[in-house]
């Protein structure tokens, strides 16, 4: 029986691509520079665009942008990381209060449990989830504590990134340019075609979700100042770095504020976790569609998906990445089905 050429192009694309990710994914301890090379690219590229309109050469421009970006991240670092100490010094007098108080609350509410009239098959069922729920949590925060110590462990390799960086806007078309040299002349419009549709996923989905986390890290903080919870600088930090997991990171991120307003009054609990919702509902109907629109192209339940598939293959960051990778995967094989069919 006769294979046809696009059967064989296919399966060929299809066992490179297989080998190039197996590579990847077995030197990604490796990746991580050049990871967050390619993020601040991304995150710049359009300001040194901007500035190449106004007539001022690609290099110049780069040297522009990293003036102004390490002069506000020196100034404005600088008065937030003296807050950010103050709050954590204050974080570790009161933690052993806290514990205690957690223990008093748990002693109560095991109490109050033990003396309910609950039927025993509900108890046993409530007390094996309470199980599965204690051993997830576990699960998760020893994934955040290693993900805490892989960032410190790669903070030389981490150093580097600004200059990859700087080497990826210098060399940006040189790059696509080299790339584009490799590829079949019958193929080097669809890749053009591509990249740009890429640059447009991947660019929008990092600037616009960087620019929510912001914003919503800002509302947090402001929020829980106003309602007078401790620690609200280190919880909005935390709001804002899990606000970048689809669905489940507002969720993560407003749980110490909620655990903190427990320890302090119900009536306290309830005001927190309204701000919370609110803060959700703002973000859900007005920011992240007007600022990310359809740039990710992704259904919501498949978001999901790939959220719970990244976090299984590589925990925090593969919830971080999975969307991305995802929304690029499906821009590459509709580029990859157009060409062979």
């Amino acid at each position: 029986m006769l294979v046809s050429k696009s059967t064989v192009r296919i399966t060929l694309i299809i066992v490179i691509l297989i080998v190039f990710l197996y590579f990847f994914w077995m030197v990604r301890n490796a990746l991580y520079p050049f990871i967050i090379g390619l993020f601040l690219t991304y995150l710049l590229n359009p300001a040194v665009c901007y500035l190449e309109r106004k007539n001022i050469g690609r290099l110049w421009a780069i040297i522009i942008i990293y003036i102004i970006l390490f002069s506000v991240v020196i100034i404005g670092g600088s008065k937030l990381l003296a807050l950010f100490i103050k709050e954590l010094q204050s974080f570790a007098l009161d933690l052993p209060i806290m514990i205690e108080n957690i223990n008093k609350l748990l002693i109560q509410m095991q109490s109050q449990y033990q003396n309910s009239a609950l039927p025993y098959y509900l108890r046993i069922a409530i007390d094996d989830n309470l199980l599965l729920l204690e051993n997830e949590m576990q699960d998760f925060i020893g994934q955040v504590v290693n993900f805490i110590i892989k960032i410190i462990s790669h903070s030389i390799g981490l150093a580097i990134s600004p200059i990859l960086a700087f080497y990826l806007l210098h060399d940006w078309y040189k790059i696509k340019s080299e790339l584009l040299s490799f590829v079949p002349s019958s193929w080097r419009t669809e890749l053009i075609l591509f990249f740009r549709d890429a640059d447009t996923v991947l660019g929008g989905i990092i600037r616009g979700q960087l620019l929510v986390a912001c914003i919503i890290g800002v509302f947090v903080t402001i929020g829980l100042y106003f309602l007078q919870v401790k620690f609200a600088i280190i919880i909005g930090i935390l709001a804002a770095l899990f606000d970048v997991i689809p669905y489940f990171g507002p969720i993560i991120g407003a749980s110490p504020a909620v655990m903190l307003a427990i320890l302090e009054s119900p009536w306290l609990t309830m005001k927190v976790i309204l701000l919370f919702f609110i803060i959700q509902q703002i973000e859900g109907n007005i920011i992240h569609p007007k600022i990310i629109g359809e740039n990710i192209g992704l259904h919501p339940l498949t978001v999901i998906f790939v959220v719970f598939v990244g976090g299984e293959v590589a925990g925090i960051i593969g919830m971080l990445l999975g969307v991305p990778v995802a929304a690029i995967g499906k821009v590459l094989i509709r580029h990859i089905v157009k060409v062979l069919l």
